[in-house]
């Protein structure tokens, strides 16, 4: 063998595969823990490229909530919204075209109330999915409140304005960034 080709072979990267995508020729490894990873799974931090799973491990740091977090979070976001709910519905069925203006000025500020009220209720710790939570309990309770005013005042019409979707809508999205 000439000298050349020992350099040329010795230049040459050992072929890799991705640990999550075994098909995929890879030259890249996570920092923290060596595992080869492609460009698919790799996730750019300050100090380079790591995994998803060192990643995920960084941020359960963070992620101090219990389980019955969830169902608190869930039971205050129902409640409050089954209560709340036909007030509101009631003001922009009698506010008219102003309902759309009111709905946009005060959605978003109603949801992140409503967040505020809930990271309190579960002690300020913060969970992966409480805010999941939150949302669904917001739905049940918007459900509940129409069939229970629908039994009681036969119209559901006050559910379905304009106004009360554009509320509903960020209300939805201001509690979900909140709880983030």
């Amino acid at each position: 063998m000439t000298e050349s080709m020992l350099d040329d072979t010795a230049d040459a990267p050992h072929v890799m595969y991705c640990a999550n995508h075994p098909d995929t020729e890879t030259l890249l490894r996570c920092n923290k823990c060596g595992k080869p990873i492609c460009l698919k799974c790799a996730v750019l931090t300050e100090v380079g490229y790591r995994c998803k799973e060192c990643i995920r491990e960084q941020q359960n740091v963070f992620y101090n909530a219990m389980t019955r977090d969830n169902w608190i979070a869930f039971a205050v976001a129902a409640i409050i919204t089954l209560v709340a709910w036909p007030i509101v519905a009631f003001l922009f069925s009698i506010t008219g075209i102003f309902g759309w203006i009111i709905a946009a000025l005060i959605g978003s500020g109603a949801g992140a109330a409503l967040a505020q009220i809930i990271r309190n209720s579960v002690g300020r710790r913060r969970g992966r999915y409480i805010r999941h939570f939150t949302l669904a309990g917001i739905i049940v309770g918007l459900v509940a409140s129409g069939l229970m005013t629908s039994f009681l005042f036969t119209s559901f019409m006050p559910f379905f304005s304009l106004g009360g979707l554009i509320f509903v809508a960020l209300a939805l999205g201001a509690a979900f960034q909140t709880l983030r």
